[in-house]
């Protein structure tokens, strides 16, 4: 079938739903890395159209957005399939929830500690222009971003009690969507933390993380 091509940043959070995808589909890929400034190589296979992580190239098909890679993966390989036909638009709504709403305090809460240990003056700057605030507003707003954190935390530990994914009937796009920013916070242990307390989102987290 070709090889697949994923165009990335190791520690992406919307590349990583990406790699849940096709580790669940137990489709192997060649990770591409890619620079947050010299973007030549995303523009030379996206022709121009797209400058951001994930794009997937794969069979002469180039695709990015990660969820529309999902979509896309999940037509091109449909067994075993991420998006049931029962739940196509709630898993739409799901990722839209968690790209837009879950992994806003936890892009705030995880960012100033990231950069500051890169110490890569140029990528700090870029991230905060991309994000439109200094790391220090970010440290200012920690204890709203936790608190919103944290009642996100009990109504995803709501729904996975004595389940084993987030939806029933198995893996899908959603514990894709949901999983990856708390991926990204895992980079801080101390913020992840705030996950201690919900046992069955641990559980949850757990099991998606060690998919195989």
């Amino acid at each position: 079938m070709g090889q697949i091509n994923l165009y990335q940043y190791p520690i992406s959070p919307f590349t990583e739903k990406v790699r849940r995808v096709l580790t669940f589909k137990k489709l192997k890929w060649n990770p591409i890395d890619c620079h947050y400034e010299d973007k030549t190589n995303l523009l030379a296979v996206t022709k121009g159209a797209w400058t951001r992580v994930p794009v997937l190239e794969w069979d002469g098909e180039v695709v990015y957005n990660s969820a529309d890679i999902i979509k896309w993966l999940d037509r091109k390989v449909s067994t075993p399939s991420v998006i049931p036909d029962d739940a196509r638009g709630l898993c739409e709504i799901i990722d839209h929830w968690a790209d837009n709403t879950l992994f806003m305090p936890i892009l705030m809460l995880t960012i100033p500690d990231l950069l500051d240990t890169a110490g890569d003056p140029k990528l700090k700057a870029n991230r905060e222009k991309l994000i439109g605030m200094t790391t220090e507003r970010m440290r200012e707003g920690a204890p709203v971003q936790r608190e919103a954190l944290t009642g996100f935390c009990r109504m995803i530990d709501e729904q996975v009690a004595g389940k084993d994914f987030f939806l029933s009937g198995g893996f899908t796009m959603a514990d894709a969507s949901l999983y990856h920013p708390f991926f990204f916070l895992a980079l801080n242990p101390n913020n992840f933390a705030i996950t201690d307390g919900f046992k069955n989102l641990r559980r949850w987290y757990e099991r998606i993380r060690d998919l195989a």
